[in-house]
């Protein structure tokens, strides 16, 4: 049987972590946005705003007005920081993850269970908004708004500015992982040049610099290659095959110290990044959302990601996988404390009720 004690716990982390690090401006939304997105799986904006305000009107204007504060959105950092999550030492996936229109470019750092904890959130138009005739009117404003935007600002510019908005929020960078698409110049440059470690997977047919000659990198032949791309040295790493992995990662990374070994586990665990997608798509739901702003998008993944940050603290002194059962058939530990929580809660409502 479950306990109360994970609320208590939640509870406490809210109070004495998040609450003290929002300004007092911000603080009633910030305490009506946890209660509405962080631990609860999203039906609607208004929907999810009812649970907590009972005037269907009411609850409306109040989560339009939270969706819409960008200074709020802008806070979410500083209140993740306080939860002590991310050290210089951290690993940190990095991916982009589409949703219905809108696209967020989300870092997660590693847990080595299986499941990463998001610790930074920025969102943009998606660059797969359809054009032919009959495309919907919601996606043909998304595709204006994205042009608007692009004019100013391209998908590449985006995604450095918020690599270096997360780094001088720290104030430090720690380890980023990344998966294909993010190893071009623009990026690779930017990271290298700030102090940047980081692991990047490229695709077999990528050409390097190898000994002078132009090489694709699944034709070098030693699996830990001094290579030159962009005008830096760099290494490639090959990872060895297996029969979960028949084809091998070809990792880019300017990490001249670790292991071939180390590296390859390092880049194993990027894959806690997409398991903490599809949960948050579907235990959290948010793949029901129709939002029009990436703003709006930023708000609400920043609320659940938060609310997974609760749940790992709050729940780390636990076993996460019971039995000895095979991997996929394990329940992660994101699912476990979600649904622990749930039923933490339910006992205690009815202790309130039976007195």
């Amino acid at each position: 049987m479950p306990s109360p004690d994970i609320v208590r716990g939640i509870r406490t982390l809210i109070q004495t972590r998040l609450k003290p690090s929002i300004s007092a401006r911000w603080l009633q939304q910030f305490t009506f946005g946890i209660q509405a997105f962080s631990l609860q799986a999203f039906q609607s904006a208004t929907g999810n705003a009812r649970r907590v305000v009972a005037n269907p009107n009411t609850a409306a204007r109040k989560s339009e007005r939270l969706l819409a504060n960008s200074k709020l959105a802008a806070c979410f950092g500083v209140a993740f920081d306080s939860l002590g999550l991310v050290r210089p030492g951290s690993y940190v996936n990095v991916d982009h993850s589409d949703m219905n229109g809108l696209t967020a470019l989300v870092g997660a750092r590693q847990t080595r269970n299986g499941r990463a904890i998001p610790c930074f959130v920025e969102t943009t138009y998606s660059d797969r908004l359809p054009s032919h005739e009959d495309t919907p009117p919601r996606k043909r404003a998304l595709r204006t708004a994205r042009a608007e935007e692009r004019e100013y600002r391209s998908f590449t510019g985006h995604t450095i500015d918020a690599l270096q908005d997360f780094a001088d929020r720290l104030g430090f960078w720690p380890r980023l992982v990344f998966d294909r698409g993010f190893g071009n110049e623009s990026i690779v440059e930017h990271l290298h040049a700030a102090g940047a470690t980081f692991y990047i997977r490229l695709k077999a047919g990528r050409f390097v610099e190898f000994d002078g000659q132009r090489t694709e990198v699944k034709q070098l032949k030693d699996k830990d290659a001094a290579i030159r791309l962009y005008g830096l040295t760099l290494r490639v790493i090959r990872s060895p095959k297996s029969r979960r992995a028949k084809e091998p990662w070809y990792i880019l990374t300017n990490d001249q110290s670790s292991s071939r070994n180390k590296v390859v586990k390092i880049y194993y665990h990027r894959f806690e990044i997409e398991e903490t997608f599809r949960d948050v798509k579907h235990i959290f739901e948010l793949k029901r959302t129709k939002l029009d702003k990436p703003n709006s998008l930023k708000m609400l993944l920043w609320f659940v990601a938060l609310g997974i940050a609760l749940l790992y603290l709050a729940t780390e002194t636990t076993k996460r996988h019971t039995g000895r059962s095979h991997p996929k058939k394990q329940t992660s530990w994101l699912r476990q404390a979600y649904e622990q929580l749930q039923l933490a809660y339910g006992q205690l409502i009815w202790q309130d009720q039976t007195g």
